[in-house]
């Protein structure tokens, strides 16, 4: 395909902020539209999302500069990606991508995949033979950064249906956050139904309160739809940290405040994963306690770095051997060949790659595709919303289209 057209406009996230939206056209036809979601809760390892002369300026710089190299660029597959990072990077030449962004990069690359793609279908794109299709982690209550101080300590308590029916998994999340709603209702008489910036139930109850109630209704949920339905947690981890100890508010009924060691926090959350029986659980430490990974990961499940890896593959292998799983956000890095080059190391050396939504949430659904397309083992997505459940209803798409292609 030659570009024909490249364009920006401006439009705006789940969180009423300001994003770019990239169009591109090709000789074949076809109009790509990309844009991405944008983190509330970073570390200090991302790339800028946008520069500080903000979106109207980035926007500005591409219509007029950034885009016209790319009119009659021949972009053929995925690898040509490269190629048109090269024309972002003579705009921006530094580390943190702090002239122009990774937004920007994120969602041209997004519109180009889609524009090469036949009716959308990037999957399909990416990998034609493909036939692995993702488990689902659902983020049912949040708290931490997400809930802007009135939830729990914990960054989301996510539920994982055990089952290869997407259709079911879902049904099966939204059973269980109606009756976590009810349930919350009669426990915390200010609820009010009240959910954060991800659209998860928000409720001003103690930490382990919840996961005990989770806990309860998953597996009466499992029980009537037959399926098995595990639970993680994002502890995001960095958001307690005082550079000393990890600070909680609603730690227990008897003592709600209390600051703990880092040995005692290695010691509390193993006792989480233990007594709750947790399968997932991500970022239990600050962004830069490899070693606190190491200890952790023990046989307890499936512990996933997020802030202490920043989709950056150097991060990972200076430290591979303290860790097992890692959460992918292609806007942490702002490329799509990085990111890719990430998850291909990921598989070649036997750790568990897990592509991730983000709090400021676009309409585009594209990372369904690219969780099939690389036949990642999970994604994690939000739930309540349009822009959300989005993800969901479109991974219900393109495993249809992946049956009747099988069936054909």
């Amino acid at each position: 395909m030659w570009i024909k057209e490249a364009k920006a406009r401006k439009i705006f996230n789940s969180l009423g902020q300001e994003i770019v939206e990239i169009e591109i056209k090709g000789d074949n036809g076809n109009v790509g539209i990309g844009s991405c979601d944008v983190g509330l809760s970073k570390s200090s390892f991302e790339v800028n999302s946008f520069p500080e002369k903000g979106v109207d300026h980035v926007i500005d710089k591409f219509n007029s500069s950034i885009g016209k190299p790319m009119i009659n660029l021949k972009v053929m597959d995925f690898d040509d990606l490269e190629e048109v990072e090269k024309l972002f990077r003579i705009y921006d030449i530094t580390n943190n991508l702090a002239d122009i962004g990774g937004n920007i990069i994120i969602s041209t690359e997004y519109a180009i995949l889609r524009a090469l793609s036949e009716n959308g279908n990037v999957a399909k794109f990416l990998n034609p033979n493909k036939d692995k299709f993702p488990a689902v982690l659902i983020n049912i209550v949040g708290g931490g950064k997400h809930s802007l101080g009135r939830g729990p300590d914990f960054q989301e308590f996510i539920v994982i249906p055990k089952t290869k029916d997407i259709i079911k998994a879902v049904e099966a999340a939204i059973e269980i956050d109606k009756i976590m709603e009810d349930e919350i209702g009669k426990r915390d008489k200010e609820f009010n139904k009240k959910r954060n910036l991800k659209g998860a139930l928000s409720p001003n109850m103690l930490n382990l309160e919840i996961l005990s109630l989770l806990h309860k209704v998953s597996n009466k949920v499992a029980r009537e739809k037959k399926i098995r339905i595990s639970l993680g947690l994002d502890v995001a981890a960095n958001y307690l940290w005082n550079g000393r100890k990890y600070e909680y508010k609603k730690f227990s009924k008897l003592e709600s405040k209390r600051n703990l060691s880092r040995e005692e926090h290695i010691e509390f959350i193993s006792k989480v994963i233990s007594n709750y029986k947790l399968d997932y659980i991500e970022d239990p430490f600050e962004e830069n306690d490899f070693e606190g990974f190491r200890e952790l990961n023990k046989g307890l499940g499936i512990i996933a770095g997020d802030d202490i890896i920043s989709t950056r593959i150097d991060r990972l292998k200076e430290n591979e051997k303290k860790i097992s799983a890692v959460i992918i956000k292609p806007d942490q890095i702002g490329s799509l060949v990085k990111t890719k080059e990430l998850i291909d190391y990921c598989f070649k050396n036997k750790i568990m790659p897990i592509l991730s939504h983000r709090t400021g949430a676009s309409n585009d659904s594209i990372i369904s595709h690219l969780a099939v397309g690389w036949e990642l083992p999970m994604i994690k997505l939000g739930l309540i919303g349009g822009e959300r459940i989005n993800r969901l209803n479109e991974l219900i798409k393109i495993k249809e289209n992946l049956q009747s292609n099988l069936i054909g």
